[in-house]
């Protein structure tokens, strides 16, 4: 399939853009001179902003971000009707979108659900959201051999976080990053995601007392409350970051030991970074949404529950993290991955 300019259309959230990167990675692989650009919402722009292999990047305004009107439809149809696309990649399940697609004039469109599709792929399925996504490529016959979350941070955010490790003494040392916030996306907030506070501080100390490397918090835009809960219970000391901008978080990610994060799209972004990453599972089914990498470097905690069958979008009813994972289960896990690194490095 000769396919000149494409784009995909995933307006949000920030976790599930970053598993869209393994098909933007493919596509790109297969079209290297190909326009590939890509429609996203405000919220989840910062996945992809940096990302250097995506030519333009549209807004596609308020449109799969909570309420909408119809005159949010025409701009967004508006927008992808001015370009003559010859394809559209839609990983996403709303019905909307579909019609969307089909409403640009767009000849070819692959898309998850809805009728508008010219390929349409199954996605009453239980498997990775980032592989469900990478369906859209085999619907057309691509390989996907190798396909991988990226994430880059932008330029300006690496040059602030090196003035940030230099002010804390750890510019040359490796260290462990915790994120202790997250569970916020448009129009949703499901705060059962987050680990709690007691827990991150408990684990926070015994990290600094037997696992041998600085330990240093953060949070994301808006969760200075739990860092402050967090940091409340902390005897002793610790760096804290603060509250972080998406390419911030990024760039200490990429320069981290160990990233341990909430079930959160920070995390899903440190993956893309190349971090060791530890991801803590709550209400959310792994089997869709754990961190998609390389098991040697990426890997999820997580006590099983009766996740509902049509996931826990409409709420977490019935969990609750008294039978979830504990400070010990993540602290294993931690040395586990502190250790893994070590060998690996050593053989290099």
């Amino acid at each position: 399939m000769n396919l000149q300019s494409l784009i995909i259309l995933k307006p949000c959230c920030f976790g599930d853009v970053m598993f869209t990167t393994p098909l933007l990675n493919v596509l790109r692989r297969a079209y290297p001179d190909a326009r590939i650009d890509f429609a996203v919402g405000s919220h989840a722009r910062a996945a992809i902003e940096a990302n250097p292999i995506i030519d333009n990047r549209i807004d596609s305004g308020k449109v799969g971000q909570g309420r909408y009107s119809l005159l949010d439809l025409f701009k967004l149809i508006r927008a992808l009707r001015a370009t003559h696309y010859d394809a559209i990649f839609v990983p996403d399940r709303s019905q909307v979108l579909s019609l969307i697609a089909f409403l640009s004039g767009i000849k070819i469109r692959v898309g998850l659900r809805g009728n508008f599709y010219t390929h349409r792929v199954e996605s009453n399925v239980l498997k990775h959201e980032a592989e469900l996504y990478l369906d859209l490529a085999r619907a057309i016959e691509l390989d996907t051999h190798g396909a991988a979350v990226i994430y880059t941070p932008p330029a300006a955010d690496q040059k602030t976080v090196l003035s940030l490790l230099s002010d804390n003494k750890i510019l040359d040392k490796p260290f462990i990053l915790i994120h202790v916030g997250g569970g916020k996306n448009p129009g949703m907030v499901m705060s059962e995601k987050r680990w709690l506070p007691a827990n991150f501080a408990r684990l926070a100390m015994q990290l600094v007392r037997e696992g041998g490397k600085p330990v240093a918090l953060i949070g994301g835009i808006g969760d200075e409350p739990i860092l402050d809960a967090v940091t409340g219970l902390i005897n002793i000391p610790i760096i804290n970051f603060g509250a972080r901008t998406w390419g911030e978080i990024g760039a200490l990610a990429e320069r981290c030991e160990l990233y341990i994060g909430n079930d959160t799209g920070a995390t899903h972004l440190a993956v893309g970074t190349g971090a060791r990453v530890l991801m803590i599972m709550g209400p959310s089914d792994p089997k869709r949404y754990a961190p998609y990498g390389d098991h040697q470097h990426v890997t999820y905690v997580w006590r099983g529950w009766n996740v509902p069958k049509e996931g826990v979008r409409g709420g977490a009813k019935g969990f609750s993290w008294s039978d979830g994972v504990t400070v010990e289960d993540v602290m294993i896990t931690s040395l586990k991955m502190l250790i893994r690194g070590e060998q690996l490095a050593f053989r290099l």
